[in-house]
Order: structure tokens, then C-alpha cells, then sequence
């Protein structure tokens, strides 16, 4: 195997990333009107450079029905994924240690492959192999999702990579340590008003990000040989040469150019029917800094929003958030836009209980009239604002009754509450009815693994006991809590906001049970 200028000193930090649900990019590439594959009967999933695998495994552990295989060159990596897969009883995952070059002859084909922190930061020798995989790999009809860093987006900022890579190169320990001593470096350039940062002040700023930022992280973001950052058409070049057509992007809001692009540029946008001029206008517009595409290989393309309906109605939709109200408005970034109006009314009472399939939506009484057409719109746009979610199956009402004494269903999520809670970082728990994982932060895991153990008596005198053996600070206010007493109020506190709203939610998605 070899690591062509890529850092294998230092392991990665886990994550989950929702985009890289194989229900985001189903859903992509039905807005898209390209057919995506079926899941009811099972499904292969291939993530390349897994890392330390928490979107594999947690992906796996949301859909039983599913196989997932992961390829990562660094065997502590792998290594840390196997032993995932083992203490969450995953029988559907596997993780293999090798370099692109060298995956198994016999691995099959996939419906859906994916690669995430990868493509921008590996050698252009092991991008071909990226494009051979997908050539080969990908089955047809199935789905790619590729991450990268993006121009223009990245034009004001790739001088700190390079200033970060060459004053860490001239110091001495592992690549943690010499990030940091480079960090610290930035931090004096910027302090002493060197030019760029008082000519950048957008690039001064991010300096303090990288403050914020695990030094792990960094390594890999930034002391790689090859990190490169890209325009849209030179992957969408790369992958179209190897037969792959661009199907969207996420997040959802990216395949509305009118969410992306503000009311003056919007004529350009009227006028041009290529797709992929379209993207690489809408990078320009939006100052685009990084992007997770779709492509697929030999699309099957949807005439019409009734195959859609016919074609792809496994997908549900719901209400994301308890209680919202219109005009719903949300800013994207670049443009603020709102929502509302009796269409939107109605779609909020028929999603704010239960979720439902599009076919149901369209046939529900309360639309009558309305063209499904108009209706599919509305709902799209609901999704792309963050006004709706997506999920793989049917999700009911909120419980508002939960017995005192509840339980995680899936020994992964039992696994990963046990190792991550108090780990500093938000984990993230399966959930089979979303068919995706869902972030918990590092304290709310920890109530809930207290919960789970051992019930609410006692709970939050459990959870500050845990919090002080951790040495972990309870801040109000950005300041540290030093009176015991506030502390044990706080931690209180903590424990009733979260039975009271995060553990009916937990409960609805099927990741607690009572």
C-alpha cells in the first residue's frame, strides 16, 4: 500500500455526516428526475477512505436490510471500525485496509459509493483510481456522492493552507504538534498586522476557526501533499469522462438556484439550460468553499413528476421541528427567503403529526384541487428550506407519555453511548425509521446513557458525578460554574430540558423505546 503524500502519522476525528444517507441522495436524485436505486430488497453501500468509520457503521445500524463496506489505507482506522462493527453486532458491515489501488478483486458492484474528506486531499494518482472505482465499482443506475473543496469559495484562503504547510514542515514531532506550533505562528503573523491579513480580512478571521478546531482535524484538512481545491467542472470533467452524469447536490437548498442566488443574478439563471454551466455560475454567485455532488452512472431519467410518484414513494416527509409556524422564512447564506400561504398551511397540519409518503400527500383531502404538481413543488422547497424532513419509513406522533423506565434498541447506539459520552464532541445514534443518524451532544448522551442504565431516580446527581470524574467544566454564560450548588442546579436543569423535549423525540425516531 502506499499513502502518496497523504498523513497516516496522525489518525482522522470521527463524525457523521447526514449527506452521505443513502436517503439524502435517493431523494437528491428523484428532485433531480433521475431514478434512483431501489432499497426495499437490500442494497450495497461502499464509503472509500471510511476514516474512523462512524458514518459507515452508524449508516449500517440504520439500515439492517443493507450492506456497507468500508476501504480506509490507515489500519488504526480500520482497526477502530472493526471494532464498531463488533460491539454494535453489525453483521451487515465490513471494513478493509488498503489503499484504492488494491481493494479486492471479487468486492461486486454497489448502488451507492461514497467518499467524503477524500477527493481534495489525495494524490492525482490516487484520483484515478477514485475514477476507475466508480467506473467499475458503481452499478448502473447507482448513486456516487463526492465531497471536495470548491472554488472560488477557497481562492482567499488556500494562502493560510500553504503558509500552515510550510512553517509546520520546519518543526519538529508528530504532525499534531507541528499543526499547532503552525497555528500558533498564524496567530503571531496576524497579531503583528502582516499585509495579507490586513488586505484579507476574511482570511484573518478564519484564524480564529482554526483555533477552535481539533488539531487532528487540521493535519488532515490541512498538511496532505496534494490538497487541492477545485471548480465544479473539472470534477464534473473527471467523473463524466469515466461515464457518470451529474444527478444534484446537497444540501437540498443547493438545487434551487433561487435559494443560492440573490434576485439580481436570478435572469442569468432563467436563460441557461445547461446544468453545468448553471453550477459553475452559482459557485460564482455564492462564493461556493465546498461542495458534496451526485452523480450517477447510466441514469434513468423520470418524465414526469407522476413517475416520480409512482417510482420512488418509499421516501416519507414530516414536520422538522415541533411547533413551527408561518411565515416560515430561512436564511441559506446567501439570500433569506420565506414560505407561507394556505398550500404551505395545509402541509403543515397533514406533515405536523405523522410523516407520510408523497402519494399520500398528494391525495390528501385537505389538498383537494390543488395540482399534484404544485403540491410536489411546495414540498420540495419545504425540504430544501428545512422546513421538512425526509425519512426512510413511517414515523408517528410524539410520545407524551414515556414510562420512567427506558431503553436504547440497537446495541450499536448502547455501544457508542457507552464509549463517546462526556468524549468531548457530539455522537450521533441510528435511528432505522429516519434511515440516518441523529447528533446528540456529548452531555445529553451522557443523561442518556445514565437514563438508560439506571433509571431517573438519582439522575442528575449521577450525570454531575460523572461530569466532575471526566473534569469536565458546566459554563453559564461562556464563564465556568465554580459554587457547587449552581453546578447541581444546572446539571438539573439539563436533565429536565432533556426528558421534557430531546427524549420524546429520541423515542418518536425509534432510538429509545420504553
Amino acid at each position: 500500500m502506499t499513502a502518496a503524500g497523504y498523513v497516516t502519522d496522525v489518525t482522522y476525528v470521527p463524525g457523521f455526516y447526514p449527506q452521505m444517507s443513502p436517503v439524502a441522495m435517493r431523494y437528491v436524485a428523484a428532485l433531480n428526475g433521475v431514478m434512483p436505486p431501489r432499497m426495499a430488497e437490500g442494497f450495497r453501500f461502499l464509503e472509500l477512505g471510511c476514516g474512523l468509520g462512524r458514518c459507515l457503521t452508524t449508516l449500517a445500524a440504520a439500515h439492517p436490510r443493507g450492506e456497507f463496506v468500508g476501504v480506509d489505507l490507515n489500519p488504526e482506522h480500520t482497526a477502530a471500525v472493526a471494532r464498531d462493527i463488533a460491539a454494535g453486532e453489525l453483521g451487515n458491515a465490513r471494513v478493509i485496509t488498503s489503499d484504492f489501488g488494491h481493494v479486492p478483486a471479487d468486492l461486486g458492484t454497489f448502488d451507492f459509493l461514497a467518499l467524503h474528506g477524500v477527493y481534495s486531499w489525495v494524490a492525482p494518482s490516487v484520483r484515478e483510481e477514485i475514477l476507475a472505482l466508480a467506473r467499475e465499482r458503481l452499478a448502473p443506475g447507482g448513486l456516487l456522492l463526492v465531497s471536495y473543496n470548491a472554488m472560488p469559495g477557497w481562492a482567499h484562503l488556500q494562502p493560510i493552507r500553504g503558509m500552515l504547510r510550510q512553517y509546520a514542515a520546519l518543526r519538529q514531532g508528530d504532525s499534531a504538534q507541528r499543526v499547532r506550533d503552525a497555528v500558533a505562528y498564524l496567530v503571531f503573523m496576524r497579531e503583528k498586522q502582516a499585509k495579507y491579513f490586513e488586505d484579507n480580512p476574511r482570511a484573518a478571521a478564519y484564524i480564529d476557526a482554526l483555533l477552535q478546531q481539533d488539531p487532528r482535524y487540521l493535519v488532515h484538512e490541512y498538511m496532505n501533499e496534494h490538497w487541492t481545491s477545485f471548480y465544479f467542472a473539472e470534477v464534473a470533467g473527471a467523473f463524466g469522462q469515466e461515464g457518470l452524469s451529474f444527478v444534484g447536490s446537497l444540501p437540498v437548498f443547493t438545487n434551487f438556484w433561487d435559494l443560492c442566488v440573490r434576485p439580481e443574478f436570478q435572469e442569468l439563471f432563467r436563460t441557461t439550460t445547461n446544468r453545468l454551466v448553471t453550477e459553475a455560475h452559482k459557485d460564482f454567485c455564492a462564493n461556493t468553499a465546498f461542495r458534496w455532488d451526485i452523480y450517477s452512472k447510466s441514469p434513468r431519467l423520470m418524465r414526469d413528476p407522476g413517475e416520480r410518484l409512482r417510482e420512488v414513494d418509499d421516501l416519507h416527509y414530516l414536520v422538522a421541528r415541533p411547533g413551527v409556524t408561518l411565515p416560515y422564512q430561512a436564511n441559506l447564506g446567501v439570500v433569506t427567503s420565506t414560505v407561507q400561504g394556505p398550500l404551505y398551511q395545509s402541509l403543515l397540519g397533514i406533515l405536523g403529526g405523522r410523516s407520510r409518503r408523497l402519494s399520500e400527500i398528494v391525495a390528501a383531502e385537505e389538498l383537494r384541487g390543488t395540482p399534484p404538481v404544485d403540491i410536489v413543488r411546495a414540498v420540495d422547497a419545504g425540504v430544501a428550506m428545512g422546513l421538512f424532513d425526509i425519512t426512510a419509513a413511517a414515523i408517528g406522533e410524539v410520545p407524551t407519555d414515556l414510562a420512567d423506565a427506558v431503553s436504547i434498541a440497537h446495541p450499536f447506539n448502547r455501544a457508542v453511548l457507552e464509549s463517546d459520552a462526556l468524549g468531548g464532541r457530539a455522537l450521533a445514534l441510528a435511528s432505522v425509521l429516519s434511515g440516518t443518524g441523529h447528533s446528540v451532544g456529548d452531555l445529553d448522551a451522557a443523561i442518556l446513557h445514565e437514563l438508560t442504565a439506571r433509571g431517573r431516580a438519582g439522575l442528575a446527581a449521577r450525570v454531575a458525578k460523572r461530569l466532575e470524574a471526566s473534569g469536565r467544566t458546566i459554563q453559564q454564560n461562556g464563564q465556568p460554574v465554580n459554587d457547587e450548588a449552581k453546578r447541581g442546579q444546572l446539571v438539573e436543569e439539563a436533565c429536565q430540558a432533556f426528558i421534557a423535549t430531546s427524549l420524546p423525540e429520541l423515542a418518536r425516531l425509534g432510538i429509545v423505546t420504553a
